[in-house]
């Protein structure tokens, strides 16, 4: 007889939307991050893709505070980041540039999970 190894928790749907919602809009994400970065787009249109991502997020119904992984963790860690910074900032901090293109490619599934500070959903 076979037993299973691994038992996932259940998850409610409620908790799957917002896991679907990360999934979707995390890599548009990162990839305007990166863009902005580079200076490929304006700061103002990476600003306006953050509050619409919140917009939307905001209609969605939740009541956890805690990221469900560090994928969403890295998630919000990045909205964080690009939310508290200016313009200046994104183009020429140092610290700033390596932590957006850290985050960044871990959300494109192009590189290594970053040590994400505690953090908490919006």
């Amino acid at each position: 007889m076979l037993t299973l190894a691994y038992n996932r928790p259940a998850i409610s749907e409620q908790e799957q939307y917002l896991q679907q919602f990360v999934v979707d809009n995390a890599p548009i994400l990162a990839l305007k991050a990166i863009a902005a970065s580079h200076g490929d787009i304006t700061y103002a249109q990476l600003q306006n893709l953050v509050n619409h991502q919140l917009a939307q997020w905001w209609l969605l119904p939740h009541d956890n505070l805690l990221p469900a992984n560090n994928y969403e963790a890295s998630y919000w860690s990045l909205v964080q980041t690009v939310s508290g910074i200016s313009d200046y900032q994104l183009l020429g901090d140092r610290f700033i540039l390596h932590k957006v293109a850290t985050l960044s490619c871990y959300l494109l599934n192009i590189g290594p999970s970053p040590n994400v500070a505690a953090i908490s959903r919006p």
